[in-house]
């Protein structure tokens, strides 16, 4: 492993974890920017998620750039670069609402972004126990999220969206404090080898083969949820349920989500990662499609309650999924490009879906629908691993 100076316990993991919470702060507040582009600046409910998707779409094309680049960047120089355009962007957003620069406006806050956040990933994936840097991110994202729910509704209300633009820039200002903290340069590659003991793996064509299913599959979970998120706000007002109230069901729902984090730690233990993914992407799929023929107020808290906690467990089990079946760590380093653009797509098709299907319902079927295929995939994988295992079991 690259000593990249990430410490068990140091500084420097603490400041990768506010880089990544910090990062994301758009698309956890994604429902909120959604309702306030139409409320505040006219754009109706479709080209409102248009614009969310050219911000997710900046988001994958920062983290491909960070893939590429990984070996090559001065880690601080690199992200304090992409923290100053992310501010940059996003307070422009303030002054230009016309659709075309307002959309390069957004896409380039999402490139900005998404360099922070696959960087903080990719160097949170080099710290000795990646185990619990990672419990202690899904665990700050949540509580993140619900103070993202709980603030951002009454700075739309004073500010609209230009002030829930501005606030994103200041978190992301914010997190300039940590970039001294980061890792500097990688250390040459002769140098990495020469010390490491690790042991060698190879790709073989039916790795390669499951790895590309995997990210498929990472792929449309994040499409089924980006379409659902995108409209969660405007779904549940649409469904009779007040605005008031809906925020607050929003803000509970991630409180909740804490939930998926514990359970997948428990299953982990006891049964493995494969069931449990395949058991919660099930859940997920059926509520959303069973939603999609009853969309009512009492599915609608149903369904944002099993959206939450199935969230954390397939995202968890996902990493898991990953490492088993491609140990290089290639496959893993392309999930930050997989849920961007599937986050990209996400918004988009609900409002595709939206348009053509004159109802929250199509939403909810497109996402159902991303769910279940998502579990087809991981149903092969599945299958092809007690494969594998069989045969190195008789050999």
């Amino acid at each position: 492993m690259a000593n990249t100076g990430v410490q068990r316990g140091g500084w420097e993991l603490w400041a990768i974890i506010a880089l990544a919470i910090g990062s994301v702060a758009t698309i956890l507040g994604m429902p909120l920017i959604v309702g306030a582009l139409e409320d505040h600046w006219g754009y109706s409910a479709a080209y409102a998620g248009y614009i969310t998707s050219i911000d997710l779409a900046g988001l994958f094309v920062g983290s491909v750039a960070t893939s590429a680049w990984a070996s090559r960047v001065h880690w601080r120089r690199y992200v304090a670069s992409a923290i100053v355009l992310c501010c940059v962007m996003n307070v422009l957003c303030v002054w230009f609402h016309t659709l075309g620069v307002l959309s390069a406006l957004r896409f380039g806050a999402g490139l900005a972004s998404g360099v922070a956040y696959a960087s903080s990933l990719t160097l949170l994936s080099r710290a000795p126990d990646t185990a619990r840097g990672f419990s202690i991110l899904i665990f700050a994202q949540v509580v993140a999220n619900a103070v993202v729910l709980a603030v951002f509704p009454a700075i739309d209300t004073s500010w609209g969206p230009g002030g829930l633009f501005v606030t994103i820039a200041a978190v992301m200002a914010a997190t300039l404090i940590v970039v001294p903290r980061l890792p500097g340069r990688d250390p040459p590659r002769e140098t990495a080898r020469s010390g490491s003991q690790a042991p060698v793996h190879t790709r073989t064509a039916a790795t390669a083969i499951m790895s590309a299913l995997c990210l498929g599959a990472v792929a449309l979970v994040y499409v089924a949820i980006g379409s659902y998120w995108a409209y969660a706000e405007r779904m549940g007002i649409t469904f009779g349920i007040s605005a008031t109230v809906v925020h607050n069901l929003l803000t509970a729902s991630v409180l909740f989500s804490t939930v998926g984090c514990f359970a997948a730690f428990r299953l982990s233990r006891s049964v493995g990662q494969s069931r449990p993914l395949l058991a919660a992407l099930g859940l997920l799929s059926v509520t959303l499609l069973i939603h999609s023929v009853g969309a009512n107020p009492l599915m609608y808290v149903v369904t944002l309650g099993v959206l939450q906690v199935c969230w954390n467990v397939i995202d968890i089990f996902q990493l898991g999924t990953l490492a088993i079946v491609d140990p290089t760590g290639r496959a893993a380093a392309l999930v930050p490009a997989a849920q961007g653009v599937a986050l990209a797509v996400g918004p988009a098709a609900g409002g595709l879906a939206l348009t053509v299907g004159r109802g929250y319902w199509a939403v909810l079927l497109v996402a159902g629908g991303a769910a279940t295929l998502a579990t087809l995939c991981y149903s092969i994988v599945y299958a092809w691993h007690l494969r594998a295992a069989e045969i190195r079991t008789r050999s």
